[in-house]
């Protein structure tokens, strides 16, 4: 476990306050046309080359803290954070020419390290963008038993016995959870439970169930509205991490102080594609699609090194 207080934040000192804010479920046309008004300006002409520089102002500007500029904000350390995990180590050590270790960790990364409404007392309590909550990492060495002082070909003339022995390969496997994903100011009436959808059923053109219950019509999102839909969900996440790295080195003495090392590396070996987090803007017409790769396809590298 682990638990962070006193962490950085930024509170807005010019917020709109919250007890101003519709409450109202749906689009509140009232409420947005009477804070929008324009009203005589009381600062005019004193604040030239600015936004406040013309003869009328919003009523909204009027009633926050500090009409006078158009924000005001301060860092503090109101934040905090807790993390629980449960964390399995399996490892073989070396022997043999062989060598493993492979971990999970299973935890769940809670923050309050931001404000859900500007004029919130207090940070909201959400997922962290960090919680990932499956992790899985194998990583292996192992020496080829072929070639001088192996198991393996040990009698061979020495020039194929150099060929033939020296060789390790290494292979590294990571398996990740995805990231918690929110869908701003929006209007839900569904259930959240709906809004994932099954592993098989994913696809880069809908990555969730775009219609479990959004209200994706332009003409009728909130604002001026007090915010309760959390930002983030644990339940709905961007796709994961999967990715195997795998080396094959040869080293090779040229004498006792001088040795040729030779590599050969390829990053995701199996050309598996990760894809970054989906469109999570409900008007948007790509909502719940993937438009870009997260990392890269496989990577091959050579190399040659004299060590001495």
């Amino acid at each position: 476990g682990n638990r962070g207080t006193h962490l950085a934040t930024s509170r807005n000192l010019d917020a709109f306050p919250d007890k101003y804010l519709s409450t109202s479920p749906v689009r509140d046309a009232t409420t947005i046309n009477y804070w929008s008004a324009n009203l005589p300006n009381p600062f005019y002409p004193l604040l030239p080359g600015t936004s406040l520089s013309s003869t009328t102002v919003s009523r909204a500007q009027l009633i926050v803290p500090y009409p006078q500029f158009t924000g005001a904000s301060v860092d503090t350390n109101e934040g905090y954070s807790w993390y629980h995990s449960l964390q399995v180590k399996v490892e073989r050590r070396f022997a043999n020419g062989f060598t493993v270790q492979g971990s999970y960790t299973w935890s769940k990364f809670m923050q309050a390290v931001s404000f859900l409404n500007p004029g919130d007392p207090k940070p909201e309590r959400v997922i962290s963008d960090q919680d990932f909550p499956h992790h899985v990492g194998i990583s292996g060495i192992y020496e080829l038993p072929f070639g001088k002082g192996r198991k393996w070909l040990a009698r061979q003339p020495a020039l194929l016995a150099t060929m033939i022995g020296g060789w390790q390969v290494e292979g590294f496997y990571i398996g990740q959870s995805g990231p918690a994903l929110g869908f701003g100011n929006a209007i839900f009436s569904g259930n959240l439970a709906d809004i994932p959808l099954p592993n098989d059923q994913r696809t880069v053109g809908q990555w969730f169930n775009v219609n479990a219950g959004f209200n994706r019509n332009s003409a009728q999102q909130l604002s001026r509205n007090l915010i309760t839909f959390s930002s983030r969900f644990s339940g709905v996440r961007g796709d994961g991490m999967n990715t195997m790295n795998l080396s094959a080195i040869k080293e090779t003495a040229v004498h006792e102080r001088m040795k040729v090392q030779f590599r050969a590396e390829a990053f995701n070996a199996l050309n598996h594609p990760m894809f970054a987090a989906p469109n999570t803007s409900v008007t948007s017409t790509s909502f719940g699609t993937i438009t870009s790769q997260n990392g890269y396809p496989r990577r091959v590298q050579l190399s040659l090194k004299l060590v001495y």
